[in-house]
C-alpha cells in the first residue's frame, strides 16, 4: 500500500500529489521534487557499478544470478587473500622492528 501526501514543487509553488520516491516529479512544471536525491541515487548507482568492475571478475547485468554469485564469490577470495595476506606482513614488520627493539 503507497502513502500519498501533497507537497509544494520548490520550482513552481503548486500543490501536487507526492508518493516519496526518488523519481517523482511535478505534473505542473515537470521537475523533480527532490534533485538532491536524483543525483544522490545517480552517484550511488555509478559508485557500485564502478566497484563492480573492478574486482577481478567483471559482473555484468545480463549474467545469470548463479554466474553472478559464483563472480562475487570469487572477487571475495582474492580480496580476502589480499588483505589476509597483507595483515600476514605488517605482524611480521612489527615482530621484527620489536625484536629489533628488545635486542638493543
Amino acid at each position: 500500500m503507497s502513502q500519498i501526501s501533497e507537497v509544494k514543487c520548490p520550482h513552481c509553488g503548486q500543490w501536487s500529489k507526492w508518493t516519496g520516491s526518488v523519481g517523482d516529479k511535478c505534473p505542473h512544471c515537470g521537475q523533480y521534487f527532490e534533485p538532491q536525491r536524483i543525483l544522490y541515487a545517480e552517484e550511488k548507482k555509478m559508485i557500485t557499478a564502478r566497484n563492480r568492475e573492478a574486482g577481478y571478475l567483471v559482473i555484468h547485468e545480463n549474467d545469470d544470478p548463479i554466474i553472478k554469485i559464483l563472480k562475487e564469490f570469487v572477487n571475495w577470495i582474492r580480496w580476502g587473500t589480499f588483505y589476509g595476506i597483507s595483515v600476514i606482513y605488517i605482524i611480521i614488520a612489527i615482530g621484527i622492528v620489536l625484536y629489533g627493539l628488545v635486542i638493543l
